[in-house]
């Protein structure tokens, strides 16, 4: 069964992806090389939900990771409606944003399956220990929610000022496992 994941664990996953991500043109762009920059998110290429939710990751990343500055998105908004802007011309609308470095991604793979089981375990009855003065164990069964999730983002990086772009797969996966007993997943 395949979900879209939740805010919390793509953000969770998305930390790592921003770490690992590596340039097709054998380059690893640091994010300390754009210090002092404006940078513009211009685009993000993947349906409604990975859209958004990799959106607030990204964007979360890269305002606690870099010391650059973020265009807002009002302002990109702002330069790709401009009447004599081309609405795909994605290093265009960063200029008229006013930024240095144009950005965009596209989401390659955006997947979660969840996964049930139960597991047993030893526990106090305190109840029982209470009432009898003895601290017997017993054993119970606890339902375990897995959720293995898998994300793949393109990013491809545009320094305006030599026009030459960069791209990188940024690739995590992750499990988490929960015991119903303590939170949902």
């Amino acid at each position: 069964m395949t979900k879209t994941f939740p805010r919390w664990l793509t953000f969770t996953a998305f930390l790592s992806l921003a770490a690992c991500s590596s340039a097709t043109k054998k380059r690893v762009v640091e994010l300390s090389a754009f210090e002092g920059k404006k940078v513009a998110l211009v685009e993000i290429e993947a349906e409604p939900t990975a859209k958004s939710i990799i959106e607030v990751a990204l964007v979360n990343q890269l305002v606690k990771r870099g010391s650059f500055f973020l265009v807002a998105k009002k302002e990109v908004d702002e330069a790709r409606a401009q009447p004599q802007q081309d609405p795909n011309d994605w290093k265009g609308i960063a200029r008229a944003a006013h930024a240095d470095i144009a950005l965009r991604a596209f989401v390659k793979k955006f997947e979660a399956e969840t996964h049930e089981d139960y597991v047993r375990e030893l526990v106090s009855d305190s109840q029982y220990a209470a009432e009898q003065g003895d601290a017997r164990k017993m054993e119970r069964a606890v339902r375990v929610k897995t959720l293995d999730g898998n994300v793949q983002v393109e990013l491809q990086w545009t320094p305006l000022d030599t026009n030459s772009t960069v791209s990188g797969v940024a690739e995590a996966k992750s499990s988490i496992e929960e015991k119903a007993e303590n939170s949902a997943i």
